[in-house]
């Protein structure tokens, strides 16, 4: 059983098909930009209800009564969504559904939602939408009122510790990589090709330890990639949980992978109640990347204001 198979979204959709209740379209919300195309493609096995040959070819979005869009990496226009909508009125031409996959729903502009909106609204017969989203918030309300939302945020640690451990056996440190992942399986993924988990806890702990202005404006730059820079908030944030754990005395269960001399000596620079800010400011960092804030100017105001809070 894959990891996806265990989340309640799966299940949910799992449930439907099996009693024969499919909802003629469903909205997936899951932050986890890398999965998301896989995972949708996942539910539309379950809507197709097909052989093996049948789930094979959806996988590899080759099957002719299963339509992928748009391209990995693009965008849905009107001219797109316009083409669906025609398409819709044709039978399917292996099985008994036609299936409509919209990867990155969060992408399309109001017009092309806008003309989503009136096949939603009156759906041809055996016809069925999964939409995608990293973040439900730029889907329009009219939009999100005509499916069934299915909401998958995070895996527990537990479930992302032993994914790794099966997907990357090499990797020693799968504990210590669902620690930072935040319950994301495409971050634990980032992580786990990435190098080493205890070189970016070495990197960041230095980074706290010596904190400044010119430093802050260099790592927010470093880091201005999406897949960068939630590792970075990831690892930072448990930079700062182990440096409040020394400040408080109780050092014996560090996570971060830095070094505990150098996370000692940041201890010194920081009161308690700095490194509790610190904690908030990057969750609140955090909240606001999902609603697609500048990447760069983020990281940048986080660390400015961890420093003036110290």
């Amino acid at each position: 059983m894959s990891v996806f198979q265990v989340s309640k979204a799966y299940k949910i959709v799992a449930a439907d098909a099996a009693r024969g209740e499919l909802s003629h379209a469903y909205l997936f919300v899951c932050p986890d930009a890398r999965n998301l195309r896989g995972w949708l493609l996942e539910l539309a096995v379950l809507i197709a209800g097909g052989d093996g040959r049948v789930s094979d070819l959806i996988r590899r979005e080759m099957y002719a009564d299963c339509r992928v869009m748009p391209a990995p990496g693009g965008k849905l226009t009107v001219a797109d969504v316009r083409d669906l909508v025609d398409d819709c009125c044709i039978r399917p031409i292996e099985g008994d559904k036609k299936i409509y996959v919209l990867d990155n729903a969060q992408d399309m502009n109001a017009a092309a939602q806008n003309k989503l909106l009136k096949v939603l609204e009156e759906p041809p017969a055996n016809v069925y939408f999964l939409l995608g989203a990293t973040n439900e918030y730029p889907v329009l309300p009219t939009v999100r009122s005509r499916t069934k939302k299915l909401e998958l945020s995070s895996f527990s640690d537990g479930e992302i510790e032993k994914y790794i451990r099966e997907k990357y056996p090499a990797r020693d440190d799968a504990e210590k990589i669902a620690a930072v992942s935040g319950g994301i399986v495409g971050r634990a993924e980032d992580l786990a090709e990435g190098g080493s988990l205890a070189a970016k806890g070495e990197e960041l702990a230095l980074l706290a330890m010596n904190l400044t202005v010119a430093s802050a404006v260099s790592a927010s730059k470093k880091y201005a990639d999406k897949s960068e820079a939630d590792a970075f908030l990831s690892v930072l944030r448990l930079v700062y949980r182990d440096i409040l754990m020394l400040k408080l005395g109780r050092g014996g269960n560090l996570l971060s992978g830095g070094e505990e001399r150098v996370l000692r000596k940041a201890a010194g620079r920081y009161t308690a109640a700095a490194l509790v800010n610190a904690q908030e400011k990057i969750a609140e960092t955090e909240r606001n990347l999902k609603f697609n804030a500048n990447l760069s100017v983020s990281l940048e105001t986080l660390l400015i204001a961890i420093l003036e809070g110290r």
